[in-house]
This record gives C-alpha cells, sequence and structure tokens, in this order.
C-alpha cells in the first residue's frame, strides 16, 4: 500500500458522525458516512451517478482509529447526490454542509493565524459551532442554548 493515509475531521450531526478531509484545498466527505446522514446507501450506487472526478477511494482510519479503505465524494458529488436522492429534509442537511462543515474544513487548513478561525465543540452528540479569534471563542447568540448542555 504505497496510498497516503488521511486522516478525517469528524463532525457531528444527530449522534452520527460525517468523516470530511480537505485534500488539495478541496472538501471531500466518507461516502458511508453521508449515506447514514442521508438515509441512503451512497457506496456502489453514487458512482453510477457521479463523475469520476466526483469520487476516489482512499484509505483512512475508522472510528477506532483502524484502517479502512473507502469511498469518498467531492463537494460537487455530496450535492449532486442530494440533488439525485433528493429529499426534503436534506435541504438542512445541505446547509449544515455549506455553512459549517465546508467552512470549518477551509478555515482549519487556512494557514493566516491572524484571522477568525471556526471550531466545533462537541459532547453529548452534539456539536456547536463556534469562532477562535483573538485567543477566545465566540460563540453565536443562537447556539447558547447547545453550549450551556454541553458536558
Amino acid at each position: 500500500m504505497n496510498e497516503p493515509i488521511l486522516h478525517p475531521r469528524i463532525f457531528i450531526r444527530h449522534r452520527r458522525q460525517l468523516r470530511a478531509f480537505l485534500l488539495d484545498d478541496q472538501a471531500w466527505f466518507c461516502a458511508r458516512d453521508l449515506g447514514r446522514l442521508m438515509n441512503q446507501v451512497l457506496e456502489g450506487r453514487v458512482c453510477s451517478n457521479l463523475d469520476p472526478d466526483q469520487y476516489q477511494q482512499a484509505w483512512f482510519r475508522d472510528a477506532k482509529g483502524e484502517l479502512e479503505q473507502g469511498l469518498l465524494i467531492s463537494e460537487s458529488g455530496l450535492y449532486a447526490a442530494l440533488i439525485y436522492y433528493f429529499h426534503p429534509e436534506h435541504r438542512s442537511l445541505r446547509r449544515w454542509l455549506t455553512h459549517e462543515v465546508v467552512l470549518a474544513l477551509r478555515s482549519e487548513f487556512r494557514g493566516d493565524s491572524a484571522q477568525p478561525r471556526r471550531r466545533s465543540l462537541c459532547g453529548d452528540g452534539t456539536q456547536v459551532s463556534v469562532l477562535e479569534w483573538q485567543g477566545r471563542l465566540w460563540v453565536p447568540y443562537a447556539e447558547l442554548p447547545k453550549v450551556a448542555n454541553l458536558r
């Protein structure tokens, strides 16, 4: 195995994980995790509906830290899958992916440490998006009730 082993950034939505990666400044997502969030089996089926540049096989760590080979879907492939397997509830999933996950991935790997960065606070299967700036965490007002419930 000469392929690099990827280390995911884990996001939580409704007590389900989504492993995400930033490869060459592009967001990629674990197809199995994404399928669980969409209540679909994406592995295998999605490849016939996406272009070859929208998916790839890769080695990465699972939740127990063990190596796993799995299918990754690009950001454009993700949006195509949300349209192809349309369900009204996927709108909120798309918003979360667009406004939380992709922004956090790109913010985390950005080189300029003087700029605000998106971070996540996790606890009890809940995830709260915050900004880290000037050595402090900034919490959106609407997220305060969630922060109070974190343990």
